[in-house]
């Protein structure tokens, strides 16, 4: 009997424009760009996110981007946040759409 997820190893996803695909950058400018000229930045940027005050700070020097909760909570909290979430979508939908299925050739 084969395994079953055999079949699954075959299928590959088009992961060509995914590879240099990196929102991180654009993400941490926003909330930098809403957030830094603010006093108290990573306070308010922590309770914003309901996250901690050393988590903000991260975010804020670029260390590190938002887990997928935080930025829920921000996009929620921040329209520049959530636009620019949805611009990245889009853009990744329109490249999805450029690219051909490796089976399609």
């Amino acid at each position: 009997m084969s395994n079953s997820w055999g079949k699954f190893r075959k299928v590959r996803g088009m992961s060509g424009a995914l590879s240099s695909f990196d929102p991180r950058p654009r993400l941490l400018k926003v909330i930098r760009d809403q957030f830094a000229p603010m006093r108290f930045a990573a306070q308010k940027l922590a309770d914003m996110a309901l996250s901690t005050p050393r988590a903000a700070e991260n975010w804020l020097s670029g260390q590190c981007a938002p887990g997928v909760p935080q930025l829920i909570e921000l996009m929620a909290t921040c329209d520049e946040i959530e636009r620019e979430v949805a611009k990245l979508v889009a853009e990744r939908k329109a490249a999805r759409e450029r690219e051909q299925c490796p089976g399609s050739k």
